[in-house]
């Protein structure tokens, strides 16, 4: 009978709609574009779906890559893996009317676990041949900041009542403003107070044809300032602005057993001495240096007629560098890396380093106390001394680590225990001992 019945309707309904089952669906006119941006300083990557299918990914101070959809509405969700939960979880939903030729920014706020979605909705401006133009929005997107005034002019022109153009609370975007291609500094004061400077750019080129949005997100311990800057363009390139206030940093690891204790200088001539007697397994804090390109010299202590090691780095501006001395005797080298010391509160992180060179290959565990390495496997197998620093996510518990021979259970350094919880970071370093049977694992604290 139900049967019959549906029959029935639908050749009712197919006096007037043929019975396609379509007539009734919206039709799509155009395409917008969207994206996801993670404002959420302490918080993991974050999936980002439009209905149930991927449409990109999203670490913090960051942008997906923008996606072209019809202009239709659709639900949009959000995943993160959380910890003790196998796989992503959906953890926000929103649901946006797409319209055509406009773009939509979801920025991801508040709690990892039950974020809130902040949409951007604006027409994207078409971009005319041969115009010398371009266009920039401001959005705000550290939430550790209050409401904040921007200026945007020429070098050399101080922030002043009445200048600003934009006065902006967390999670507003303002209207677009049009400037003739050309340099520019961004700054941000707190509100209403031009003499408060939060942040000061460098130079910034605003090319013509282009549009973007300039925002700051809080800093992190991966920055030397309490804010970082990014400039997102409609076309998904994401750029960054560094603090002109905020000095770099540099930290030294002397992690060769054959280099002998050294002075660090920062030049050609051996003038500017940036450290003095950096003995073996030392490791400095972060010493404060200009933005450029740098060799730094290691000499012996109080003899700077002779060098023992160049290490050529590039310091950028508001950023951290490491420079790691590893190596054999007759074959030292360098490490210089960005470190990773971002808090991340749903992970335990740990970074490793081998430079214990009598070893020419080690295994690493990382295990529940008191578990014994016949029952463990290792975490990296086979590690040659001298790569860059090695990053895992770890469980949290009373832990402890151990070295191996590579393809061994024979110890060559540990237990060396230690307690882990979400959010931390630790990093250790294995260093060559006087007994070359051995090795020293050695926990290095963040300074």
């Amino acid at each position: 009978m139900r049967k019959i019945y549906f029959v029935t309707v639908c050749a009712l309904a197919f006096l007037t709609t043929a019975c396609t089952g379509d007539s009734n669906r919206p039709v799509a006119t155009g395409e917008g574009t969207i994206r996801a941006i993670n404002t959420i300083s302490s918080a993991p990557d974050f999936s980002f779906l439009i209905e149930e299918r991927t449409a990109g990914g999203a670490a913090y101070a960051n942008a997906s890559q923008p996606l072209e959809f019809d202009d239709l509405e659709y639900t949009f969700n959000f995943q993160v893996a959380l910890p003790g939960l196998v796989g992503p979880q959906r953890v926000a939903s929103v649901q946006q009317k797409i319209e055509k030729d406009h773009s939509y920014s979801f920025l991801i706020t508040g709690e990892v676990a039950a974020p809130d979605i902040i949409v951007w909705d604006y027409p994207i401006t078409e971009v005319v041949a041969g115009t010398t133009t371009f266009e920039v929005r401001f959005g705000h997107t550290a939430e550790s900041v209050g409401p904040i005034d921007v200026y945007f002019a020429p070098a050399g022109v101080a922030p002043a009542a009445g200048a600003e153009v934009a006065s902006l609370a967390f999670g507003e975007l303002s209207a677009p403003i049009t400037r003739e291609s050309g340099e520019f500094v961004y700054i941000i004061t707190s509100a209403g107070n031009p003499g408060d400077i939060l942040f000061e750019s460098n130079a910034t080129t605003g090319t013509a044809q282009t549009n973007i949005i300039i925002s700051p997100f809080d800093g992190t311990d991966n920055n030397p300032g309490p804010l970082v800057v990014r400039t997102i363009s409609q076309s998904g390139f994401i750029g960054s602005l560094a603090d002109v206030n905020v000095p770099s940093t540099v930290r030294f690891f002397h992690a060769s057993i054959a280099l002998e204790t050294s002075d660090v200088y920062s030049d050609d001539m051996l003038t500017e001495q940036v450290l003095a007697n950096h003995a073996y397994q030392d490791v400095t804090g972060d010493i404060e240096l200009s933005a450029g390109d740098y060799t730094f010299t290691y000499t012996p202590a109080g003899n700077s007629g002779s060098v023992l090691l160049e290490a050529t780095a590039v310091v950028f501006p508001a950023s951290r560098l490491n420079v790691y001395v590893v190596g054999q005797v007759d074959a030292l080298a360098p490490i210089v890396v960005n470190p990773d010391r971002r808090s991340v509160e749903t992970l335990t992180k740990l970074e490793f380093v081998h430079a214990a060179f009598n070893h020419p290959a080690i295994d690493l565990y990382i295990t529940e106390a008191g578990t014994p390495l016949d029952d463990a496997n290792p975490r990296f197998f086979g590690i040659p001394p001298g790569t860059p620093p090695l990053s895992l996510n770890i469980d949290q518990g009373d832990l402890e680590m151990h070295i191996t021979i590579a393809g061994e259970k024979t110890i060559i350094a540990g237990p060396v225990a230690f307690t882990a919880e979400l959010g931390d970071l630790f990093q250790f370093i294995a260093y060559d001992n006087v007994d070359p049977a051995t090795a020293d694992l050695v926990a290095i604290p963040l300074p």
